[in-house]
């Protein structure tokens, strides 16, 4: 009972001290100064008020000469000294068994994941065994029936549009009809201009600069320059016309290689022909074949 109550006591004796240092250790407190060779703030204070008893007898015993008090404050020097190094051996062994503590962490968790992972392999196992002798039953997938419209008919799109539904014009990209909207706009414009009618000529021009501006905000390119479109018409006309050359160019050179390979292929098809005729032709003189050129 005794020793069992002794080990308990060291174990929190122990836990207090590694708590004590993690404090010091949190708030950087030093042990001793190592530097300090002066123990006179470990002496007793000569100006004191108050009259200090001493023992006449044992180690505390007054000092009858000044070589024996020497002597004392030597021994008290090397024990104060002892004392530190104790402290700093102390604090080393404590670092290397840190070191040791992690090591032996380190250890034991790689042979927990070494257990996981035989743990799992095992499971695996079992489970493919499982997988192996139960057939696995595909499920049949059910076809979606067919859905009809109001008329009664199949519909085969998720969408069905109405008749009177029409789709949305997208941004008109063809360069002559651009051009062609541009000159009938201007030739509305100089009619009501020239007709007197100053104020819807004016508000049409200003709602067309607005659509113009509102449509550039969006993002959407505005093509309503006239000279541009032109310029885009022309060069477009260009490159249809640099494109058909070019093809041209690559037919005419296609049928030219057909048919050099075609001629290939015929002289070719003569030569074996001709050789193999030569070959019988030989095989026929040397069994005694009368062959003229041979």
């Amino acid at each position: 009972m005794g020793k069992k109550v002794s080990g308990e006591m060291l174990e929190r004796l122990q836990a207090i001290n590694d708590e004590l240092e993690f404090y010091m250790a949190l708030f950087r407190l030093p042990e001793s100064n190592p530097d300090a060779e002066d123990c006179s703030e470990y002496l007793l204070d000569d100006n004191a008020d108050e009259p200090v008893s001493f023992p006449t007898y044992g180690p505390n015993k007054p000092a009858d000469t000044a070589e024996e008090l020497e002597a004392r404050v030597e021994v008290m020097k090397n024990k104060i000294m002892a004392k530190h190094l104790a402290r700093q051996n102390k604090h080393t062994t404590d670092s290397s068994k840190s070191e040791r503590k992690k090591l032996k962490k380190e250890q034991m968790m790689k042979k927990k994941m070494m257990r996981i992972s035989l743990i799992s392999a095992k499971q695996e196992q079992k489970r493919n065994k499982l997988i192996e002798h139960k057939p696995l039953v595909l499920k049949k997938e059910k076809k979606p029936a067919p859905t009809f419209n109001a008329e009664g008919k199949i519909v085969f799109s998720k969408f069905q549009l109405d008749e009177h539904d029409k789709p949305k014009k997208g941004v008109e990209t063809d360069k002559k009809k651009l051009l062609k909207k541009v000159i009938d706009n201007k030739k509305h414009l100089n009619e009501l201009k020239e007709s007197g009618d100053l104020e819807k000529y004016a508000e049409l021009k200003k709602k067309q600069a607005w659509d113009s501006a509102m449509a550039k905000t969006v993002g959407q390119k505005v093509r309503d320059n006239a000279e541009l479109l032109v310029k885009k018409i022309k060069e477009r006309k260009k490159q249809i016309k640099k494109s058909k050359e070019q093809w041209k160019e690559r037919k005419a050179k296609v049928e030219q290689q057909k048919d050099n390979r075609q001629k290939k292929r015929s002289d070719n098809i003569k030569e074996r022909a001709k050789q193999k005729k030569n070959n019988k032709l030989k095989k026929m003189a040397k069994k005694g074949r009368i062959i003229p050129g041979f």
